[in-house]
């Protein structure tokens, strides 16, 4: 199944010039504005389910900002959750399961953005999350292992028509290497966007220069560019203070920021959403753009449209 493209290709609409938008939260909105039973953050569920109607418009939400703003927006399918492990332990273990839910997953978004006529300017990301936990490497599959473990669902999504692959909140470089060469191996312009801890690095220690240098050495094609995901803007502005004039890293080109600034594991101990301030997170993320050269930007947990609408505002009016 393939979908209309849009008029330019997701790598020359990133370095156009003009921001590139992403969407927002999914997950924490599925929970605690929808009041949806999200075992696993698996947000492919909903869509089969009553409450799907949920998951259509929060993404229709994100979509409305591409349509007010005129600005290019990436969207990631909901399958964080929809590689095989997850999906048998979740009831969706059968033969074909993982291509029918993947697939599901992408003609939702298709769907939308044609029906939103906004096939010109929303490219979709086919989204695969860590074999295991995002925020803790204790467990993880080596590199070859990863390779082997997450190249189903690559192949799928690709397949589907996506516009580019993405992979966030990976913890540890042997699986993101192993995740970047099953990626590499579709053609697509894939992006990478590993978490990072208060002190600018993965999970399991490496420093984050460190493994964009292994990935970009190791597997070829190399990633279109390297995103951060799942922390506060200022986390980020404070990673980049500390390495003084080195700054970020020079292929990061964009975030996907929490609207708390607690970091994840504390957020995972919230009995409710923390949303902050929409507009104080995106006078925070144009000022990544400004300092930092940060092309694409949008939102992770506890984020909805209102930050995205107002990131929208101030980066037009920054690029104006």
């Amino acid at each position: 199944m393939t979908s209309a493209m849009p008029r330019l290709p997701f790598a020359d609409a990133c370095r156009a010039g003009t921001p590139v938008l992403a969407d927002g939260g999914i997950e924490t909105r599925l929970i605690y504005e929808f009041g949806a039973d999200l075992p696993e953050f698996a947000s492919f569920l909903p869509l089969f389910r009553q409450d799907r109607d949920a998951l259509e418009r929060i993404y229709r939400s994100y979509l409305r900002v591409a349509a007010s703003s005129g600005l290019p927006m990436q969207i990631g399918t909901p399958t964080w959750r929809a590689h095989p492990d997850c999906l048998a332990r979740l009831g969706y273990g059968q033969p074909g399961d993982l291509a029918r839910v993947n697939s599901e997953a992408f003609r939702l978004l298709a769907g939308l953005r044609a029906g939103m006529g906004l096939e010109d300017r929303v490219y979709i990301a086919g989204v695969i999350g860590p074999r295991r936990d995002g925020y803790d490497p204790a467990g993880a599959p080596g590199t070859e292992e990863a390779r082997a473990y997450h190249a189903p669902q690559v192949r799928v999504l690709a397949a589907c028509g996506v516009d580019l692959l993405y992979a966030p909140t990976f913890a540890c470089l042997p699986e993101l290497l192993g995740v970047a060469r099953a990626m590499a191996e579709t053609g697509l312009p894939y992006v990478l966007a590993p978490v990072l801890g208060a002190d600018g690095l993965l999970p399991d220690g490496t420093p984050l220069a460190k493994a964009i240098d292994a990935v970009d050495a190791q597997v070829s094609p190399r990633p279109l560019h390297i995103m951060i995901g799942c922390v506060h803007p200022t986390r980020v502005g404070a990673m980049a203070a500390a390495a003084g004039a080195a700054g970020l890293p020079a292929r990061v080109a964009g975030l996907k920021a929490n609207a708390s600034a607690l970091p994840p594991e504390d957020l995972d101990k919230l009995d409710h959403l923390d949303e902050g301030d929409a507009r104080v997170f995106a006078a925070q993320m144009a000022a990544l753009r400004r300092d930092h050269g940060l092309r694409v930007l949008g939102g992770c947990c506890g984020t909805s449209h209102l930050h995205i609408a107002a990131l929208a505002e101030i980066l037009k009016n920054q690029d104006a």
